[in-house]
């Protein structure tokens, strides 16, 4: 762990490890004074010579292309050397295809003819890859979905090179062209592991498999087999592109990027990319069953008693409701969320404001208005604080302070400020947000220690991350526009619903940072997140997801749903409003769950 301890000391702060090169480790960083988010390739001197380095940054430097990831700089420090290239914050197009199984063929087809565009660009050049697989495909988030981009040069030839170089298998034994394994290059090598790759893209796995030996053989010998799901159109360009004798292949990236462009509009037109997953599905157990006095339209879930993790049928709970006249209605349960006994219904209170929204931390339920912030105990909702002007706030996922986006009255954050909890006191005096633009869409906490403020303008969303003393330390923007954003019980994870994709969920883990878009069968229309886990439900059914973007379960809910709430590790609450009738519902997800382990 070495390295990351001595570039902490460049310009740039180390946020994670994302990846391993063949020859050496790459991190997340951020520069210190721009915020600006960049990969930090470290050179593995054990496993790759000066020349080596040399190479890569020679080619990265070379090739400038919107397909191609672009090198930045160099950092040399205390005798290693780091390149510091563009960020992908989409993670490989491995990730992707693990993350969706089988990729929308429309989908497949726009990023490999991404890649082709990439290889024009390098052939031009003289340059050839020599590894071009998932791995080394990089991928950026755009409007509509990704956009690929050509990574890790660390084995390209040039042309020139090509008549001296000897036979070795350097690179990947499942990608190479047949001559490959003779110690020849050419243009042509690079497009037949654009035909792999099409083809495992297209039906989920490569077409030939084993150990390197037997790949040899396939790859010399065995005949390529076209399964029939494979859309017909696209057929003839995969077998073209893995022809054994290369004067029978693709003679230029151009020549298949076209024929796969003509196939794509033949085949799919101008139809959506993002293509949802279907997940396993199951019943959920009904734990309770409770009619209730008005249609709620916020629940909070308290844990009012906390007791040792083995024992979960002895914390007290509490159910908090909001209902649409601004009345706040209480449910106690003596044992517990998981009791199938009714709750026992406690006083209810009425906040004059309009309520925007319920925040459990620590133990303890915030109520927000626009200008206030109240406590709710067992006696009546106590006031903390007013505010001046209409804000929006962040509690610290521990409940010892908050920050507070005052906003201006075309909704833009105008000042920022930080307090301290139970008893506010002003920690940061409210300072002017000179650099956030655009109309704000909400501020979260991140961490004990950090928050970010999120803001869109035009098509893009912008993020500044503060630190808990109001230090501004980094921003990003999105070029997609974001709808709403939901913190999670995860550090430094957000979720989000897009305003143009009603029917994708964007999954942001931001430490370090990448981004995650899932397809998804259904609308988002309530979000809400568990320590390992996300639920996402439309009035009917529900759809669970992991961290990393799997959806490992989907189940039918009570029909009419108005409000959800999680509770404790795999407890759900939902309320229901269904011909007049307003229903609390208490679900058990361990079925679900158990499923993800």
């Amino acid at each position: 762990m070495s390295s990351p301890l001595e570039v902490k000391r460049s310009n740039y702060r180390i946020l994670g490890l994302v990846g391993r090169g063949q020859f050496g480790k790459v991190y997340c960083a951020i520069h210190r004074r721009t915020g600006q988010f960049v990969a930090l390739k470290a050179l593995d001197c054990n496993g790759s010579p000066t020349h080596q380095f040399l190479r890569e940054l020679k080619f990265l430097v070379t090739l400038q292309h919107p397909n191609i990831v672009a090198c930045e700089a160099i950092e040399h420090l205390q005798g290693k050397r780091y390149l510091v290239i563009d960020y992908c914050e989409g993670g490989t197009l491995r990730q992707l295809m693990e993350n969706h199984k089988q990729l929308h063929p429309a989908l497949s087809m726009k990023l490999v003819c991404d890649v082709l565009a990439g290889l024009e660009h390098a052939n031009a050049q003289g340059v050839v890859h020599c590894d071009i697989k998932p791995e080394n495909i990089l991928l950026s988030v755009d409007a509509i979905g990704w956009t690929a981009r050509i990574s890790d040069f660390g084995i390209s030839r040039l042309s020139q090179e090509i008549r001296s170089e000897s036979a070795n298998l350097t690179g990947s034994p499942a990608y190479m062209a047949p001559e490959r394994f003779y110690g020849q290059y050419s243009h042509s090598t690079d497009l037949y592991a654009v035909g792999i790759l099409l083809y495992e893209l297209l039906v989920g796995y490569r077409p030939f498999s084993g150990a390197p030996t037997e790949l040899m053989s396939a790859h010399l010998n065995q005949p390529v087999k076209i399964p029939d799901y494979m859309p017909l159109a696209l057929q003839p360009i995969v077998l073209k592109a893995l022809r054994k004798l290369k004067a029978r292949r693709y003679q230029s990236a151009t020549q298949m990027r076209e024929a796969l462009q003509s196939a794509m509009q033949l085949e799919f037109g101008s139809e959506n990319l993002l293509e949802a997953i279907s997940a396993p599905k199951f019943k959920l157990q009904v734990l309770r069953q409770e009619d209730l006095t008005d249609r709620a339209t916020q629940i909070a879930a308290v844990e009012t008693l906390p007791v040792p993790e083995y024992d979960r049928y002895l914390r007290r709970a509490s159910i908090i409701l909001h209902s649409h006249d601004q009345t706040l209605h209480s449910r106690s349960y003596s044992m517990g969320f998981f009791d199938q006994r009714g709750g026992r219904v406690l006083q209810s209170d009425t906040i004059s404001e309009p309520i925007q929204q319920l925040i459990v931390r620590s133990h303890q339920c915030f109520v927000l208005t626009e200008r206030s912030l109240y406590r709710l105990s067992s006696a009546a909702p106590k006031l903390i604080t007013r505010f001046h002007e209409p804000s929006r706030i962040a509690i610290a996922p521990n409940g010892e302070w908050m920050a507070v986006a005052t906003l201006d009255k075309d909704n833009t954050a105008k000042f920022f400020s930080l307090w301290s909890l139970p008893y506010p006191k002003l920690v940061r005096r409210p300072e002017t947000c000179e650099s956030i633009f655009g109309e704000f869409i909400a501020i979260a906490a991140l961490h004990s220690r950090h928050i970010a403020l999120i803001s869109q303008a035009g098509r893009s969303t912008r993020f500044d991350f503060f630190n808990r003393h109001g230090k501004v330390f980094g921003k990003f923007t999105l070029p997609i526009p974001l709808d709403r954003v939901f913190p999670t019980r995860k550090a430094h994870f957000l979720v989000a619903t897009e305003v143009d994709n009603a029917r994708s969920l964007i999954l942001l883990h931001l430490k370090p940072y990448r981004l995650i878009r899932v397809g998804l069968s259904i609308l988002p229309k309530f979000v809400a997140a568990y320590a390992w886990g996300i639920v996402v439900c439309d009035d009917w059914q529900l759809i669970v997801l992991d961290y990393t973007g799997q959806q490992i379960g989907q189940a039918d809910i009570p029909v009419g749903i108005c409000a959800i709430a999680t509770c404790e590790e795999n407890g759900l609450a939902i309320a229901t409003w269904n011909s007049g009738q307003s229903t609390l519902y208490t679900l058990d997800l361990e079925v679900i769950r158990s499923a993800s382990l």
